[in-house]
């Protein structure tokens, strides 16, 4: 098992009144001028948008986007650049629709994108009634007798009095994660969940339920449609809804994008910065996670250019598949295991190209409080707080081997604005807030680089 110890000289020199002199605070603002005046990182995220926009698992646009980032690491000079390929299964969405169907024949189109991976319906799609529920627990109470051959919508608002839009999310998700398993247990034929955001609009968020086996159609449906379909079940009992998916179950190759700046020193240790490269069907995949991937790859350009001698090796991951099956974390994990792969510490970019606050870490008390040496330095670049949190989906798998996961976290009120759906896009991107998340990222893992040491407890 590894241990963390901070040198004596860094805790001295961050407890004095002369950080500006302090040779890590020169080099912490030498990372900012370097990330908020180079673009590439914001042209990659261009490309990513615009060339390569819907990169989910499997579809052409994800081969693409991982192709483009590696051809891009090559010219930067990193010294080690190669696709981990993996066998896994993929679901590729094709099309999909829904309606209400009234009994004089006439029909009113909803605004809705497929949840992944929901079952494909005849061509001609399913028509059944509705049934309005805002619990998953409410399926179990009514029962098969309420529940069999009619679609059940799910039409829970995220709570807006949650100051923390994440934990809205976390209240409200159960409806659209897990009601489509519940009902398809209970015979439903279909499911409609309202969207996973505070705006009123007609814009449907998309996501993945947990449906393998037993799988029915599932839809997400704006939030306006939501307030619609729900009025027009109050005047018109046993209103008729059509859900049309189209999509194909498959298994294929795909891959994980690594990159390495070798460590000079103990090159066999490993810092890890990644993202995710997938992204949803309907978005150009801007916050989530394009920019994720574009600050980790730019944290091995910042150590390049500014020929900053790291004494481990600073590792870029683009993880395919966040979005759906999380394989690509896992097949991450199973690569770490199988060569003994020495990780130092896991980081994870995935908050959105908002204005970063901070870092959590999924650890042990003693390495959060030793890490916490590092604020002062951190703080004027969006370091308000080291604390206990969440890493991340795709390197939460390596928590297993006891290796520390951190997250970055950034200012998340418009969040819910752009996640899993068509306003997720490139022109939604502040060039200095994303380069802000890059400096934030460059300057811990500098910092953790230079001044922690590891030695065998046992």
């Amino acid at each position: 098992m590894i241990r963390y110890i901070v040198s004596v000289v860094l805790l001295f020199s961050i407890s004095t009144s002369i950080r500006a002199q302090n040779p890590d605070s020169v080099q912490l603002r030498k990372i900012f001028e370097n990330a908020i005046t180079n673009r590439e990182a914001y042209h990659n995220l261009e490309f990513l948008c615009k060339q390569a926009p819907g990169r989910l698992l499997g579809s052409p646009n994800s081969y693409i986007a991982v192709d483009y980032m590696r051809d891009y690491a090559e010219q930067m000079g990193a010294d080690t650049v190669f696709l981990q390929q993996y066998i896994t299964p993929a679901w590729i969405h094709e099309s999909s629709d829904a309606g209400i169907v009234y009994d004089d024949g006439s029909e009113y189109a909803l605004t809705i994108d497929a949840l992944g991976p929901s079952a494909s319906t005849p061509k001609e799609g399913i028509t059944a009634e509705v049934i309005e529920l805002t619990q998953v627990e409410d399926i179990e109470r009514l029962g098969r007798e309420k529940i069999g051959g009619r679609i059940v919508f799910f039409n829970r608002p995220m709570k807006p009095t949650f100051i923390n839009p994440f934990a809205a999310y976390g209240d409200a998700v159960d409806q659209r994660y897990w009601g489509p398993v519940k009902a398809a247990e209970y015979g439903a034929a279909g499911v409609i969940v309202r969207s996973m955001t505070y705006n009123l609009n007609d814009i449907p968020h998309t996501g993945s339920c947990a449906m393998r086996e037993n799988r029915i159609p599932a839809v997400a449906v704006s939030t306006m449609d939501a307030d619609y379909l729900s009025s027009e079940l109050k005047k018109v009992p046993g209103l008729m809804l059509n859900i049309n998916v189209q999509a194909t179950d498959t298994a294929l190759t795909t891959y994980n994008l690594i990159v390495d700046i070798r460590g000079k020193e103990k090159p066999e240790e490993i810092i890890l910065v990644g993202g995710h490269i997938d992204a949803w069907f309907n978005t150009e995949g801007a916050h989530d996670d394009g920019a994720g991937c574009v600050q980790a790859m730019d944290v091995l350009r910042i150590f390049n250019e500014l020929k900053i001698q790291n004494k481990r090796t600073i590792r870029a991951v683009m993880f395919m598949d966040e979005e759906l099956y999380q394989s690509g974390g896992a097949a991450y994990a199973k690569y770490t295991k199988e060569n003994g792969i020495d990780h130092l510490l896991a980081i994870e970019s995935d908050a959105g190209a908002f204005m970063p606050i901070g870092i959590t870490f999924s650890a042990d008390p003693d390495f959060i409080a030793e890490m916490q040496q590092f604020k002062s330095l951190l703080e004027p670049y969006g370091g308000g707080f080291l604390k206990k949190g969440y890493g991340g989906v795709d390197i939460n798998p390596l928590k297993e081997f006891g290796i520390p996961l951190a997250g970055l976290n950034t200012v998340r009120q418009r969040y819910y604005n752009y996640h899993h759906c068509m306003s997720d896009t490139f022109s939604e991107v502040s060039f200095r807030e994303l380069q802000m998340g890059t400096t934030l990222l460059t300057g811990l893992i500098y910092l953790v680089d230079r001044h922690w040491e590891s030695t065998d407890d046992n």
